[in-house]
């Protein structure tokens, strides 16, 4: 028999090769949720549709009756207008334009929907229920695949003009840098992310540096999870990789400190949540040595997410519980 009492929020959030989804509750309690692998059909109407019948799939394993859903919160990476509900483009999910996703979500679900860019989805999820409880100013910079920042101030989103604050991968830390995807040379998600890890291990490979990182690397392939497992198992290599990464992203949040003065910085995405506890001590560090002394750090502080990568699935249901 279905369970009918109280109203959910059903939410997602969607990856470069995954989604996440669930039904949250308005305490912030997942109720249910699952995973699943982004097949390479991406065009907006399939992957809604798809979407829409892996969240009834889920509702009828767990045994919630779809008439407790009050709305929809969807959550990805890209560049989209929130209020009227278009995502402009998302190179993860495809070359398509102008996908009217708030209204496709509508019309498969029927239920009001709304959208969010993945970092701020992931604060908003992070200040209700992690570590960013009680901050009227925090910052939640998501570090994986790429880099950005959702910035909060008295609980909503700052999105500055025309919605594209927090950008912070594509500012700029060494002008001498590496070229970036974006085009610019040195940004922060060309020296720190995910990707970057993995290539500056393979150029130490390619110099002759001794190193049991390609040893490590599982079908050949070097990820910043193979230069993370060696750092843990003593390689040199790969914890100077990693140091390099921790001061880059200590300089990118010193940075943050000085201009945006949050009370709490929360780090979190697929490198900060595999080497965290290899990368916050320094990283807060780099931090203190950069930012003056005007700056009240013992006040401040910088925490991994508490979330994990739940932290955007709960944001996207708080756009429904915010709205109603």
């Amino acid at each position: 028999m279905s369970v009918n009492v109280g109203p959910l929020a059903a939410c997602c959030d969607i990856g470069g090769t995954k989604a996440l989804i669930g039904f949250v509750d308005p305490q912030g309690r997942i109720l249910a949720r699952d995973r699943y692998l982004l097949g390479s059909a991406r065009e907006p109407r399939e992957m809604v549709a798809e979407l829409a019948d892996r969240l009834h799939g889920l509702a009828s394993r767990a045994d919630i009756a779809w008439e407790r859903i009050v709305g929809m919160g969807y959550s990805t990476a890209g560049m989209m207008d929130v209020e009227s509900g278009v995502i402009f483009a998302s190179p993860n999910q495809g070359s398509w334009r102008d996908a009217p996703f708030k209204s496709l979500l509508g019309q498969a679900l029927g239920v009001p929907s709304w959208i969010e860019m993945d970092a701020n989805a992931a604060a908003l999820g992070e200040a209700w229920q992690g570590v960013g409880v009680g901050a009227d100013y925090f910052v939640y910079v998501v570090v994986g695949t790429g880099i950005g920042a959702g910035i909060l101030v008295r609980g909503e989103v700052y999105r500055g003009w025309r919605g594209t604050a927090g950008e912070i991968g594509h500012t700029t830390i060494d002008p001498n840098g590496p070229l970036c995807n974006c085009g610019n040379y040195g940004c922060l998600e060309a020296l720190a992310s995910g990707p970057a890890i993995a290539l500056r291990a393979r150029g130490a490979i390619l110099q002759g540096r001794r190193t049991a990182i390609s040893e490590l690397a599982a079908g050949g392939e070097i990820t910043a999870e193979t230069v993370v497992r060696a750092a843990r198992e003593g390689d040199l290599v790969a914890q100077e990789i990693l140091a390099q990464a921790a001061e880059y992203l200590g300089i990118a949040l010193a940075n943050i400190m000085t201009l945006l003065s949050p009370q709490v910085i929360a780090l979190g995405g697929g490198v900060m949540h595999g080497a965290g506890d290899l990368l916050l001590e320094p990283i807060r560090r780099a931090v203190a040595r950069r930012c003056g002394s005007w700056v009240d750090l013992e006040s401040r502080r910088i925490l991994l997410s508490a979330l994990g990568e739940e932290a955007g699935l709960l944001g996207a249901a708080r756009l429904v519980w915010k709205t109603r």
